[in-house]
């Protein structure tokens, strides 16, 4: 069946308030039934649609009210590691547990009073603005190994392939410009590469950046403009996650190209392998 009963009763208050608006003479004519059903249409569509746009953000959620008491594979910390939670439990009892911990310890639940028991007591707070949906969602995302999931800008400038370099120096030079319509990177800063310097003297040179910050501080300094201007500054993000990554890796480019050795990964140069 293409609707269910919610839509149908959107279509049909769509309509009922449609004619009340121009009256029933009119409403037999073949434009105006025309018109009438893509306005009911358009209500019930928008109305099925809107819940998805208040769908729980599951990384947020963990990161926000979760971290400070669960590690996701990396052992024990205040509560249990949640690494591998949906395998071991039933979703209907985490959804459960998750909104209200505390009604599941004074029910006797078993699982629940042993949890209790074995973290001395530290019982997690109850989460009843979550509906549940929103908890399965959080559980989806721990199912698919959410927590371990890198962002686009957050993977290791060495990863990337030879076109993302290529991308990233035409992005970096402005010959291919900015997602959100920025400044090209070499308005204000140089690099070297090949012997000759090229860019703006605004800004720092950065041929050697990557050496001096590596990945993470790269991957944060990049989700923010350099100073405050417009249009970047009004922008969610200074750059697409996958330019940042894209512009981090080509600064490493550079950096290997006029530092040889640093072409080596850090695990290998902690080894003194080549």
């Amino acid at each position: 069946m293409l609707f269910s009963s919610k839509p149908r009763r959107l279509l049909s208050e769509a309509s009922r308030l449609h004619e009340s608006r121009v009256g029933g003479p009119q409403q037999g004519h073949p434009s105006f039934r025309w018109r009438h059903a893509t306005a009911a249409l358009v209500f019930a569509l928008a109305a099925l649609a809107s819940p998805a746009a208040h769908a729980v953000d599951a990384k947020k959620v963990f990161n926000q009210r979760c971290t400070a008491c669960h590690t996701f594979g990396k052992g024990v910390k205040v509560g249990p590691d949640l690494k591998g939670v949906t395998a071991r439990r039933q979703r209907p009892w985490l959804v459960s547990f998750v909104r209200s911990s505390s009604k599941a310890i004074k029910a006797g639940d078993p699982v629940a009073v042993e949890l209790f028991r074995k973290f001395k007591q530290q019982r997690m707070p109850d989460w009843t603005d979550l509906s549940p949906a929103d908890v399965g969602a959080i559980m989806d995302w721990l199912a698919a190994d959410g927590p371990e999931q890198k962002q686009p800008d957050e993977r290791d400038a060495e990863t990337a392939s030879a076109g993302d370099v290529a991308w990233a120096r035409a992005l970096f030079d402005g010959r291919v410009p900015l997602a959100n319509g920025g400044l090209a990177c070499a308005a204000c800063h140089a690099v070297r590469e090949h012997g000759r310097r090229r860019g703006g003297t605004l800004g720092p040179e950065l041929t050697d950046a990557y050496l001096k910050f590596r990945d993470r501080a790269l991957t944060t300094f990049l989700r923010q403009p350099c100073t405050p201007r417009h249009p970047e500054s009004s922008a969610a993000r200074y750059l697409a996650p996958e330019e940042a990554f894209a512009l981090k890796a080509f600064l490493r480019d550079v950096a290997i190209t006029a530092a040889p050795f640093a072409a080596y990964s850090v695990t290998d140069r902690k080894r003194g392998q080549p």
